[in-house]
């Protein structure tokens, strides 16, 4: 049973992070450009640099394309 709940927390979970990174992927093209970071971390009231944020997001963008997928982000998001 307790198994079962957990698959149900992390199901509620990436519901909510897919939610959060739809409303900052402003065009809504499935990608979040490196201004629609800027965006979430702003949101977060993340207090950093544009060298600290470009240094973020080079780490997340793990196949280097320059932008992040909801995958990268969620793998990103399951780290911290």
């Amino acid at each position: 049973m307790s198994q079962k709940r957990e698959s149900t927390r992390q199901v509620e979970k990436r519901a909510e992070l897919r939610e959060d990174f739809e409303y900052f992927d402003e065009d809504h093209d499935g990608r979040m450009q490196f201004d629609e970071f800027v965006n979430f971390l702003s949101g977060l009231e993340a207090d950093l640099s544009q060298e600290e944020c470009r240094i973020g997001f080079a780490a997340i963008d793990r196949n280097r394309d320059g932008a992040i997928e909801f995958e990268e982000f969620l793998a990103w998001w399951q780290e911290e």
